[in-house]
């Protein structure tokens, strides 16, 4: 048996005495074939459990820096994560990444590109649905709740659900228009999973934060259309000197 194997094999079972974590919605995901698993990030338990929940191998990406302590790096190497680097477009991750969807893998990604400190869904990163489109690769919506030990502390109860494949034009291309309608649509039916999964005491906690993180993305859309109106119009006065 493999490590990655094992561990697949262990770790539901330590996940489900200390997280006593509920998964749902594994019937969504295909059981051959390329697919992302495209999930919220809350937490840095948010990689094992998603993986463990996942009935096929998972491969993720992972910033370079956790794999500077060489026991560790060796571990989670085996366990499907590759390194990418951070702040930049990192083409052989890009690569890697390619290599695992044309290969008809799974590949884990938390398109926010990086973890929520309130625990809000955030926008999804211009690029993080490229690779699955290039590929044609089904797009698994998948939330997450409750792995944020600083709020759960204790004896968590984890829930995860995997929701049914995203609909999206496979012929739109990797513009950004088109990458930024996924990403708006991916948003839309996490967090309608996410409020099948938050438990009732939390609730009101949830529609807070949801609707404060809403506010501030379109107080950004709106500043990004100022700033567009704003360079067309000195466009304009150029063209007419």
């Amino acid at each position: 048996m493999s490590f990655y194997g094992f561990c697949h094999l262990t770790f539901p079972w330590i996940f489900k005495v200390w997280l006593r974590w509920e998964i749902q919605g594994t019937e969504n995901i295909p059981k051959d074939g390329c697919a992302v698993l495209a999930a919220n990030h809350i937490s840095l338990l948010d990689p094992p459990t998603i993986g463990a929940a996942c009935p096929r191998p998972v491969n993720f990406m992972a910033k370079e820096e956790l794999f500077s302590n060489p026991v560790f790096g060796f571990i989670i190497r085996h366990l499907g994560v590759f390194p990418v680097k951070r702040g930049g477009a990192d083409r052989e991750a890009i690569k890697t990444g390619l290599g695992i969807l044309k290969r008809g893998g799974i590949l884990a990604i938390f398109p926010e590109g990086t973890r929520s400190k309130t625990g809000a869904l955030g926008r999804a990163g211009g690029g993080a649905f490229m690779m699955a489109v290039k590929t044609k690769s089904v797009i698994i919506p998948t939330a997450i709740w409750g792995s944020d030990l600083k709020r759960h502390a204790g004896w968590p109860k984890v829930r995860i659900l995997f929701g049914r494949p995203l609909e999206y034009d496979t012929t739109g291309g990797i513009g950004r228009e088109n990458l930024e309608k996924l990403g708006a649509a991916w948003r839309e039916q996490v967090i309608a999973l996410q409020r099948q999964i938050v438990p009732p005491e939390e609730r009101e906690h949830f529609e807070a934060i949801t609707a404060a993180a809403a506010k501030a993305e379109e107080a950004r859309r709106k500043r990004l259309a100022a700033g567009e109106a704003a360079e067309q119009a000195v466009d304009a006065k150029t063209d007419n000197v």
